[in-house]
């Protein structure tokens, strides 16, 4: 008997038990140890996060001084989104109110409800994304918030959970740990 896909073992999981856990870690570890580039690395794990939480849409953004950066955008985004967006463009933080409370608290954010004003918000700002729910984790380098991993999933799809945002938060420890080696790669 052959081993389920990838998107069969992670079908609209209802919980993530230790095991699964781990095999997600160790997903993410690999991809960034077999990886040598800032944009590869980077388009890997946004590809398993999406995988992992059947998300529609990824997209990882670092933080200078300048504001945001998106380093690659996967799935349903806005028209004229690039998978690599052009490095030198910065959109200013405040303009994304859970983006700016992330960064300030260091946790993540979850908006399951279509209806809130603040998804109306967001979708109004990007109408191509799907219309369900999204949720972003701190991406931490060297001890500093560096930036978040956004997921997005469809209204057809069940909302993400608290759960959801704990492990995602734990899935982007390890890039945020390689992060400085890939920077400096860049």
């Amino acid at each position: 008997m052959s081993p389920p896909s990838r998107s069969d073992q992670y079908k609209y999981r209802k919980s993530w038990g230790p095991s699964t856990r781990l095999s997600a870690t160790n997903r993410i570890r690999a991809i960034i140890t077999d990886s040598d580039g800032l944009n590869a690395t980077s388009e890997a794990v946004a590809e398993e996060m999406m995988a992992l939480f059947e998300a529609e849409a990824c997209s990882i953004s670092l933080l200078d001084e300048s504001g945001y950066r998106d380093i690659v955008n996967l799935g349903r985004f806005a028209p004229g989104d690039k998978r690599f967006p052009d490095p030198d463009f910065r959109y200013p933080v405040r303009d994304f109110p859970l983006s700016t409370e992330l960064l300030l608290k260091g946790t993540g954010y979850i908006s399951a409800n279509a209806q809130s004003d603040l998804y109306k918000e967001y979708q109004g700002m990007w109408p191509q994304m799907p219309a369900g729910s999204f949720m972003g984790v701190p991406i931490v380098a060297s001890g500093q918030i560096g930036g978040e991993v956004y997921l997005a999933r469809g209204a057809k799809q069940p909302p993400f959970s608290s759960e959801d945002l704990e492990v995602a938060r734990d899935l982007a420890t390890p890039y945020g740990s390689a992060l400085p080696r890939l920077l400096a790669l860049e």
